[in-house]
C-alpha cells in the first residue's frame, strides 16, 4: 500500500497513525493551546485595563461634578465673608481698646480667615489648572518649599535628609505650582511625625530610549504611615485624616501634577512611614 504523508489521510484510509505523525499532532495541539492561552491572557489584561479606565472616567466625572458644585458654593460664600471682615473692623473701632471685645473680634477674624482659605482652596481645585512653563531647577523648587515650611519643621525638631542627584535637574515647568505640591507634602510629613524624626527627600532622573526624560521626587517621613482607607482616598477632595485642613491640599496637588503630564502616588515605605512620589517630564508634554 502506498505510504501517506498525512495522519488525516492515514485515518481516512483506516490506517493507524505512526509515532512520527502522533508527535507532529501533539506539537500542533500544544502550539494551538499555547496560542489560545496567550490570547486569553491578553484579553484578560485588556479587560482589566478597560475596567480600570472606566473606573477612572467615572471617578473623574464625579470629581468634575463635585468641583462645579463646590465652585458655586465658594462664590456664594466669598461675598458674605468680605462683609463679615468689614463688620468686625467696625466693631473694633466702636469698642476701642476693650480687651473683651478685642478677644471676641480676634476669634471672629480667625474664623473668617479660615473660611477664606477654604474658599480659596475650593476655587483653586475647581478652576482650570494651566501651568505657566518656564525654565527652573527642581532642587531650587524643593528648597523654596522647605524654606516656607521651615518654622513647622524646626518647631518639631525634625531633621531633613537630602539625596539629590549630583547635577542640577533643569526642566520646563511651573515652579510656583510644583512648589505648592512639595509644600503640601512636606507639611503633611512634618505633621505626621510624632516627636523627633526625619524627612528624607530623594531626586532621580529617568532617561528612556523611547520615552521623554522625567524627574522623580520622593518624600518620605518617619510617621506612622497611611491606613488602607487613606491610601484609597488620599487624593479625593475633602478627604483628610487630620483635625485641621480642608482635605483639598493633596487633591489640588494631584491636579497640578496631572496638568504637568506627570504622576503622583503614595505608599507606606518598608522602613515605616509614608512615602510620596512625584514624577514629571523634564519637557512639557505639549512642547
Amino acid at each position: 500500500m502506498k505510504r501517506t504523508n498525512s495522519w488525516t489521510e492515514q485515518v481516512s484510509l483506516g490506517e493507524s497513525p505512526g509515532p512520527e505523525t502522533l508527535a507532529e499532532l501533539m506539537r500542533a495541539f500544544n502550539d494551538a493551546t499555547e496560542r489560545l492561552q496567550a490570547a486569553h491572557g491578553a484579553l484578560e489584561r485588556q479587560a482589566a485595563e478597560l475596567e480600570q479606565k472606566n473606573q477612572e472616567l467615572e471617578r473623574n466625572h464625579r470629581l468634575a461634578l463635585l468641583g462645579e458644585m463646590a465652585a458655586c458654593l465658594a462664590h456664594e460664600v466669598r461675598n458674605p465673608l468680605g462683609g463679615l471682615t468689614l463688620y468686625v473692623g467696625l466693631i473694633e473701632q466702636t469698642a476701642g481698646a476693650d480687651p473683651a471685645v478685642r478677644e471676641l473680634t480676634g476669634k471672629l477674624r480667625s474664623g473668617v480667615r479660615h473660611l477664606g482659605r477654604v474658599v480659596e482652596d475650593i476655587l483653586a481645585y475647581s478652576g482650570n489648572v494651566v501651568p505657566r512653563h518656564a525654565p527652573c531647577d527642581i532642587h531650587a523648587v524643593i528648597e523654596e518649599a522647605l524654606d516656607l515650611c521651615d518654622p513647622q519643621i524646626a518647631e518639631r525638631g525634625i531633621a531633613v535628609e537630602r539625596q539629590y542627584v549630583s547635577a542640577p535637574v533643569a526642566l520646563e515647568a511651573d515652579p510656583e505650582m510644583l512648589g505648592r505640591v512639595f509644600l503640601n507634602i512636606l507639611l503633611n510629613a512634618a505633621e505626621a511625625i510624632v516627636g523627633t524624626g526625619c524627612i528624607r527627600i530623594e531626586t532621580r532622573l529617568e532617561r528612556g530610549e523611547r520615552t521623554p526624560a522625567r524627574v522623580q521626587v520622593a518624600i518620605a517621613d518617619d510617621g506612622p504611615g497611611l491606613s488602607a482607607e487613606a491610601l484609597a482616598r488620599l487624593f479625593t477632595p475633602f478627604y483628610t485624616g487630620r483635625s485641621k485642613g480642608t482635605g483639598l491640599g493633596l487633591a489640588i496637588a494631584h491636579r497640578i501634577v496631572e496638568a504637568h503630564g506627570g504622576e503622583i502616588s503614595a505608599e507606606n515605605s518598608a522602613a515605616g512611614g509614608a512615602r510620596f512620589v512625584v514624577t514629571v517630564p523634564v519637557t512639557p508634554r505639549d512642547a
